[in-house]
Order: C-alpha cells, then sequence, then structure tokens
C-alpha cells in the first residue's frame, strides 16, 4: 500500500514540474474577463494581472458655425438651434449655431470675417453674392477634387446631394470642372418684375386687368401717382435702388461686377437672336431717361427721402403694408409674394406680382443659393454631412425652414404648416436658401403645388447664350476695387432720386471711367470671346 501512495505521488511531482515549464499565457484588453469580487482573500498571483477593459471616450461633439444672410439675428435663435441639434447630434455628431447676418452687413461682416480666417464652417453665397470672389481667393475649399485639402468630400459625403439634384446645377455651378458649393435645389428662372399691395391696389382701382397692361414705367406712373393721393404720408415706391423692375441686362452676368458697369442684354432680339455685346448699362439712354423718371418720383414724395442711406430697409415698409409696389427678383405664378407674406407676420398684408422681362436661365440662378465650406473650417466632413443631411431629411429642412414645431408652427390635416410664430421664419430670408424646396412642406396660405410649380416653371425658358460664363476677376482685381469704392459713394443715390441725374450722372460715368471702368471691360470682353472659343460656339 506504501509503494502505491508513493507511486501517485511521484507522478504528481511530475505532473507538476511539467506545468511549471510551461508559458504563461498573457491576457489582453481585448480577451481578459471582468473580474467578480473576491469573498475570500486570494492567493497571491504568480503575474500581475492585466489592466481592466475602459470603454472608448466618446466622440467630441462638433461645433459648426453655420453663417447665412437674412433680415438679422432673432430672439427665437436660441430655441430653433436647440431643437435642431437634438434632432442631427446623434446623426452626424455635430451641432450648429447660426449666424445671422443682414443685408447690408454681410459684406462688411461675413465677407470680411472670412477673408480674415474667423471661425465658419458653412457659408452661404450665391452667383450673384461673392462665389467667384472667394471662391477666387482660395477661401471655400474644392468639394470634389480628388486631390484637393480635404479630398472629394461630394463623393464621400454628399451622395443625397448627388442623387436628388439635377446634374445641370452640379456642371453650372463649376469653376474649371471643381465645386466649390452646393447649390439648392429651386427654380431655375429668376425674372425681376414687382410686387404691389393688393389692398391699396383695390383702394385705387388697380385691377389685375390693370395691372397687366403695365409693360413700362410710363404705364406704372399714374398708379403711383393715386396710391400718393390716397395714402399721402406713405411712400408709394418702395426701393433701395438694387432693382429696376424692368430689367433689360443679365442679372450678375460677370462676378463682382455690378448689373449696371457691365453686362448683356437679357432678351432675345425680336427676329429671336441673341446680341453679346457687352455694354456699359449705367451710359445707355434707357438707364439716362430711368435716373430721370426715379429723380421726377422722389421730388414728388413717391420714393422715401432715407431711400439712398445704407441703412434703409425695405422690408420694414413691405411688412408693414406701407407701400404700393417694389422691384424685385420673382419666381413665377406668385409664389414670390405669397413668401414674403409668410414672412411678414402681418396677417393682414396682401401681395401680388407684375412681370417685367422673359424668363430666361443664367449662371447666377444656377447657383441662385449655395452653400460653400470655408477654407478655414476645421471640419469639412460634418460640415459636408450636415449640408447632406438638409438635401434629404425633410424633417431638418422644415425645422431650418420654420422653426420649432408646435412653436413656431403646426401642422394642418392636409399637411400644410400653419405659421404660429414668424420671429425664426422672418429672420432669415426664406424657402430659396434651405439646401431642396423639393422636400420642404408648404404654408396653409400656399397652393399645394408650389414646389412643383417652381421646378415646373423654368421648364420652358431660355436659356441665355452666357449660362456657363463665369469671370475672373484677379487680373482687374486693383480696378474693380476702385470702382466700387466710386458707386459705393455714388450709385445708390443716382438710382433711388436722391441727386439730380443731368448733374451727377456724367461726373458719375467719368468717375468709372478714371477708376478703370474701361480696362474691366476689355479684360471682361477677352475672357468671353475666350469662353465662347472653348465652347465652340
Amino acid at each position: 500500500m506504501k509503494k502505491k501512495i508513493l507511486a501517485i505521488l511521484m507522478l504528481v511531482f511530475l505532473l507538476a514540474s511539467v506545468l511549471g515549464c510551461a508559458p504563461t499565457q498573457q491576457a489582453t484588453e481585448e480577451t481578459q474577463p471582468p473580474q467578480a469580487e473576491p469573498t475570500t482573500a486570494p492567493a497571491e498571483p504568480t503575474a500581475a494581472p492585466a489592466e481592466p477593459t475602459k470603454p472608448p471616450a466618446p466622440a467630441e461633439t462638433v461645433v459648426l458655425d453655420y453663417y447665412i444672410v437674412g433680415a438679422g439675428d432673432t430672439d427665437q435663435r436660441p430655441l430653433v438651434e436647440d431643437a435642431i441639434n437634438a434632432y442631427i447630434e446623434p446623426l452626424i455628431g455635430a451641432k450648429v449655431v447660426f449666424h445671422i447676418i443682414p443685408w447690408a452687413d454681410w459684406a462688411s461682416k461675413a465677407v470680411t470675417g472670412i477673408e480674415a480666417g474667423e471661425k465658419m464652417d458653412i457659408f452661404f453665397t450665391a452667383d450673384w453674392y461673392y462665389y467667384m470672389q472667394l471662391a477666387s481667393e482660395g477661401l471655400f475649399t474644392p468639394l470634389n477634387d480628388d486631390n484637393g485639402p480635404n479630398g472629394n468630400l461630394l463623393e464621400k459625403y454628399g451622395q443625397g446631394i448627388l442623387s436628388s439634384l439635377n446634374p445641370a446645377f452640379i456642371t453650372g455651378t463649376q469653376i474649371d470642372g471643381v465645386n466649390y458649393a452646393v447649390p439648392t435645389n429651386k427654380e431655375l428662372s429668376v425674372p425681376w418684375g414687382f410686387v404691389y399691395n393688393a389692398t391699396l391696389a383695390d383702394e385705387i382701382g388697380f385691377t389685375d386687368e390693370e395691372a397687366a397692361k403695365v409693360k413700362s414705367f410710363k404705364d406704372l406712373e399714374p398708379w403711383v401717382a393715386k396710391a400718393k393721393a390716397a395714402r399721402p404720408n406713405e411712400y408709394p415706391y418702395l426701393t433701395d435702388g438694387g432693382s429696376v423692375g424692368f430689367m433689360q441686362w443679365v442679372h450678375s452676368f460677370a462676378a463682382n461686377v455690378d448689373d449696371f458697369w457691365l453686362n448683356m442684354a437679357a432678351a432675345p432680339k425680336a427676329d429671336g437672336t441673341w446680341d453679346e455685346t457687352i455694354v456699359s448699362p449705367i451710359q445707355t439712354d434707357w438707364m439716362k431717361e430711368y435716373l430721370t423718371t426715379m429723380r421726377d418720383w422722389y421730388q414728388k414724395g413717391y420714393i422715401n427721402p432715407d431711400a439712398a442711406l445704407t441703412t434703409f430697409n425695405t422690408s420694414e415698409s413691405l411688412n408693414a403694408g406701407k407701400f404700393f409696389i417694389q422691384p424685385m427678383p420673382l419666381k413665377g405664378a406668385n409664389i414670390k409674394a405669397q413668401e414674403l407674406v409668410i414672412a411678414s407676420g402681418n396677417a393682414d398684408l396682401k401681395l401680388k406680382e407684375i412681370y417685367g422681362m422673359p424668363k430666361i436661365v443664367v449662371s447666377s440662378d444656377t447657383g441662385g443659393s449655395m452653400l460653400a465650406i470655408p477654407s478655414v473650417s476645421e471640419h469639412p466632413v460634418e460640415a459636408m454631412k450636415l449640408i447632406n443631411l438638409m438635401h434629404t431629411d425633410s424633417k431638418l429642412i422644415n425645422m431650418m425652414l420654420y422653426g420649432v414645431e408646435g412653436t413656431h408652427w403646426s401642422l394642418d390635416p392636409d399637411g400644410r404648416v400653419n405659421v404660429l410664430n414668424s420671429g425664426w421664419l422672418g429672420a432669415h430670408p426664406g424657402a430659396w436658401v434651405w439646401a431642396d424646396i423639393t422636400i420642404q412642406k408648404v404654408t396653409n396660405k400656399e397652393d399645394p403645388s408650389k414646389n412643383q410649380m417652381l421646378i415646373d416653371y423654368s421648364k420652358d425658358a431660355l436659356p441665355h447664350p452666357s449660362l456657363g460664363f463665369r469671370f475672373r476677376t484677379e487680373p482687374v482685381a486693383a480696378e474693380l476695387t476702385a470702382i466700387k469704392a466710386v458707386s459705393d459713394g455714388m450709385q445708390r443715390a443716382l438710382m433711388t432720386g436722391s441727386v439730380d441725374p443731368a448733374v451727377e450722372l456724367p461726373k458719375y460715368i467719368q468717375a468709372l471711367k478714371d477708376a478703370g471702368l474701361d480696362t474691366v471691360k476689355a479684360e471682361l470682353e477677352k475672357q468671353y470671346a475666350e469662353w465662347k472659343a472653348k465652347k465652340g460656339n
């Protein structure tokens, strides 16, 4: 028996020796199981235990600074931001802060800010609003450049944009094949004309039939006089000098060149052919006659005496219904008038439209509303993700347009929006700046088919011969700076009738020439001819 026990002990000794020579397996963070709290003191380990697994640190939420033009900031912004951020943060890991810059301050605050390198992540622009200037200065990041600093953002993070936009928007807004901003999906033709106060129109007998007869300022003048007589304490012709209503030339024909400095005829000739001669509208007989009319209307009290001031805001008089008629770009089917009524917050305001030019499609309309990602942005991926979401997510885009559901708006049984508080809606420019009109809801004051009507309106519009042309301003940057300084000091006063054109117009034209207008014209003609030759027609 003792021999048997001894044999067993020898076997145990041998096994222990073998096991003691085996290598020890090292635990890792991935394989180490969670340790239960021992109930008794454990034996001293022969090797140090691995560190317990740590949960990954949560990703830091990115804050996107979104610069957009509009009427100005509003106390409703924090409410809207909170609602939007609660929705988008789980989707893209980002929050947004809106900076709503007044139109009159955009150049001095937004443009100067981006040039100074201020923190900006999304930036409103347009073909007619600093697109070429800022892209040429290298201040917008390329969005579809495989070799660019951020790669092909559109391809990687903008699939919803690419699949929802008409390809003409993408190619039509490129500069040498590169997109520097994402266009809004909206109407492709924006003719100029007028909106007028339908309530005052009824008071003076300005019927729809009479409105249809208005084809010139001569036709309009008797009705402006009647409006002044009906309301002597108001200024019936509402203008800040930026629009002329009966527009004779292409809107934003050349980047950073005012419509009235150098331009091209907007409409075809009677025989259907186009005159592509580059002219200086401010020097034409038509403009001389127009400025004379504005001066006469100013002296008769038809135009506000503050109209020439940069602080003058036409929206105040329009929203209050204290005007008769105002020139501005339109959209077709009385849609612009409806949008202005909604944004005004004035339940008694009624507006109608008169069109002053034919439907054409020009470069500035394909890029009539765009969002760029500034080169200084440290979050271009998240910025593109947000812009992409704006083109695909109707819940988000309706919050951006109308504000917080239940606070700023409610939904009627027919699916249209009932605006409860216009504080947010009135602060920004309107539906046309929010990514994709086709996924926006319309208000209960608008035609349910409004968005489709906007798209359909452009189907029979004539493409202008200059469609796709973009002027590079670098060769004449100094001249344009000098010309703008002259214009800032004189043009608005002329366009609002605040000064006598018989005296001041010749001085203004000479000052433009002295600043280099003819040099810019020669460069514009050169680039347009080169573009036409490259295009092959």
